[in-house]
Parts: C-alpha cells; sequence; structure tokens
C-alpha cells in the first residue's frame, strides 16, 4: 500500500501586504511632538557578521532612530497590536505572542538625501529569529517628501496607499522589502514587529 502526504494547507493571504488608517493626523503629530532631540541614534544592521552583531552599515542603511515613546495606558502600542491582530486573522493567520522586550519598535527618521534602507527581510538570528510581522506607521504625509518609499518585491501597492499619514502597514517578515533613497524632505515612522512561536 502506497501511503500519500497529507495535502498542504496553503493561505492565498500569506503573502499579503495590509494598509489602513489607523491614526489620525492630530495622533501622528502628537506621536512626533513627544520624540527627544536628543535620542536620534544611527541605525544598524545585523545578521550577517554573527549572531547578534550589530553595526552601522551606511551602504546598507542610513537612517536615525529612538524608542517609540509610549504613553502609561500603552499608547500608540496597543492600538497598533489590536489593529495587527484583526488583520493577522483575515489574512496571515499566524500563530502571535506580541511585541518582545528585547525588540521593541522604533521611530525611523529618513531626514538626509540618500538615507534609505536596502532590500532586506525583518526575519533573522538572535532576537529577531521570532518576528512574524513587521509594521510600518506613517507619521508624515506622503506629499512631505520625495524617494524614502517602502515597497515590497513583486508585491504592487500604490505610493498614495502607503505614504498617508496615519496608515498602518503590516507584511510578513520574511517578504522582501526596501525603502528607497531619500531624495527630499523628511520622513517618519514607526516600525516594529510582532513575534511568536517559530514558523513550522
Amino acid at each position: 500500500m502506497i501511503v500519500m502526504p497529507t495535502p498542504p494547507l496553503r493561505n492565498s493571504g500569506t503573502v499579503s501586504v495590509y494598509a489602513n488608517q489607523v491614526f489620525s493626523e492630530e495622533e501622528c503629530d502628537n506621536i512626533i511632538a513627544s520624540l527627544d532631540d536628543e535620542n536620534w541614534e544611527e541605525a544598524k544592521v545585523g545578521g550577517h557578521k554573527g549572531l547578534g552583531v550589530f553595526d552601522v552599515e551606511k551602504e546598507f542603511r542610513s537612517n536615525l532612530l529612538q524608542n517609540v515613546p509610549i504613553e502609561a495606558e500603552g499608547f500608540p502600542l496597543n492600538r497598533i497590536v489590536q489593529e495587527i491582530s484583526n488583520a493577522n486573522s483575515q489574512f496571515w493567520r499566524f500563530d502571535l505572542g506580541g511585541f518582545a522586550d528585547d525588540d521593541m519598535p522604533w521611530v525611523m527618521d529618513y531626514c538626509r538625501i540618500g538615507d534609505h534602507n536596502d532590500w532586506h527581510v525583518d526575519l533573522g538570528q538572535a532576537a529577531t529569529a521570532s518576528r512574524k510581522l513587521g509594521f510600518s506607521l506613517q507619521l508624515t504625509n506622503g506629499h512631505e517628501y520625495e524617494g524614502g518609499d517602502l515597497s515590497f518585491h513583486r508585491l504592487e501597492k500604490s505610493r498614495s496607499e502607503l505614504t498617508k499619514k496615519g496608515t498602518l502597514i503590516v507584511f510578513p517578515a520574511f517578504w522582501l522589502h526596501r525603502v528607497a533613497p531619500m531624495l527630499e524632505g523628511q520622513r517618519k515612522v514607526v516600525v516594529g514587529w510582532v513575534h511568536g512561536p517559530s514558523f513550522r
């Protein structure tokens, strides 16, 4: 008797990119106003020089970042994780846990000509190994800058859909994406990852 393997259960939504405006322009302005100019630091790249090694390598990535200020009631992360939970049930249906203490979200500032983040995936080693979904929350409007757009390999999304102030973009951590080089203006976003058990 020939035993056939069980057919795979395929989810056509696995490679979806979700975008929805979930914050008002005023709320985005308040997040920006809560930032501390003394806390900006250069972003780093990791994963290719050894486990847990992160270095400033501007040919691959150039932007400033600082930790997301979190209010007493959890804003803005509480709303972000609720929206991601709703989107996950609709599209990916991944087994999620939440934010990880050693991999909390950042505010990213693309404020210099040439600032960028080359093609990459967000799933990697050490603290990044349990990332399931990445997200980007637009704090600035697309008309405030040129270049600097988030894009996904072989997934078409219009610029207007991804650059409206207050829009939360969610995508699988294993999907190839980039931020194109800045040409003019300034782009601020909240970027982070929701973690969960290993893919299996």
